[in-house]
């Protein structure tokens, strides 16, 4: 299976690429911060009160509070690090 890496400090993800990965899996885009993460501590960002628009915007202004690796092939997605996930996902 080939892939490709992508620094999203670096390359942060767009508003679209964001959409296409809350729609792959029943995501909300809250669901990719993670709240478990450096960033997240740092920031706290209050996300029960926050629209969906604030949290992409605070995605991409702060790449590293979403949850990661993310894995895909633009039809199926693993979010965060899943190794048995992974195993089906590249067996597919």
């Amino acid at each position: 299976m080939s892939f490709s890496f992508r620094n999203i400090k670096k390359e942060p993800p767009t508003d679209d690429e964001l959409q296409q990965i809350v729609s792959l899996d029943n995501f909300t885009i809250k669901e990719l911060v993670n709240k478990r993460g450096q960033t997240y501590k740092k920031l706290k960002p209050d996300l029960n009160n926050m629209s969906d628009e604030e949290v992409v915007k605070l995605i991409q202004e702060n790449p590293s509070i979403m949850v990661r690796p993310i894995l895909t092939d633009g039809h199926q997605i693993v979010v965060g690090f899943k190794e048995a996930a992974y195993q089906i996902f590249m067996n597919k």
